[in-house]
């Protein structure tokens, strides 16, 4: 059994403005003639419209939708505007899809073992944020401290309450496909699966270049396949 959140967020939720605490007032921006939008999709300005963010979206991020409008409400021969929570401060909730779900084959109050990782390059999955979610040490959440390809060992600074075996469970969240190549808090570059979901399977680097519109700053929904993002000043056509 894979991990299954008991909800899945309405696309990018606002949850509150680093600097002002309330999420300010949505501003209207005209839209893409024809396109339907849906309250918590994430939008870009394309020749002076606003358009729906795509997995390789990257900059002119205006925010998120505060409401729906179908395409019908949208004429391609008409001019109509959408409200959108624009400032670059605001953090938000989002779900997350495509984790690395596994269970372990063995380990220690400090390591998992997990054969299925199958990789042979140390570092990878190093900072890696891990959630068990069932069996021996469920509800521990760990930073990945090491990795030893080798040996498909990943390691915790942080003990877990017994030592993980052939019932834990767990979530990682990154590709690692280079060192550090993950995601947690405080990492940016984080990619999006479309316009209302995040990708926890997708390169967050490209040789330490960062690729993606998000940075994670918080992850106490994890538990629930969510995490808490901004977008990063970069990306936002305010920044």
């Amino acid at each position: 059994m894979t991990l299954s959140a008991s909800r899945t967020s309405v696309g990018f939720e606002p949850l509150y403005n680093k600097t002002l605490n309330a999420i300010p007032n949505p501003v209207a921006y005209e839209l893409t003639p024809a396109e339907a939008f849906a309250q918590g999709d994430m939008v870009t300005l394309a020749f002076g419209k606003l358009t729906k963010a795509v997995a390789g979206t990257v900059s002119n991020v205006v925010g998120v939708m505060a409401e729906s409008i179908a395409a019908a409400d949208n004429p391609a021969a008409g001019c109509t505007y959408g409200k959108v929570y624009d400032h670059p401060d605001n953090v938000y909730r989002c779900s997350i899809i495509d984790q690395l779900d596994s269970t372990a084959t063995g380990g220690t109050t400090t390591t998992l073992v997990d054969s299925a990782l199958s990789t042979s390059s140390d570092h990878v999955w190093k900072g890696a944020l891990l959630y068990v979610y069932e069996g021996t040490n469920a509800g521990c959440i760990r930073t990945v401290s090491a990795y030893t390809g080798s040996s498909d060992t990943l390691g915790f600074t942080l003990p877990m309450p017994a030592a993980c075996d052939t019932t834990t469970k767990y979530i990682m969240l990154g590709l690692a496909a280079e060192a550090n190549d993950v995601i947690n808090v405080g990492l940016g570059g984080i990619v999006l699966k479309d316009e209302n979901t995040i990708d926890a399977n997708a390169g967050r680097l490209s040789s330490a270049v960062k690729v993606g519109p998000l940075v994670c700053v918080g992850a106490s929904k994890v538990t629930n396949l969510m995490l808490d993002i901004m977008i990063r000043k970069s990306c936002h056509i305010f920044g």
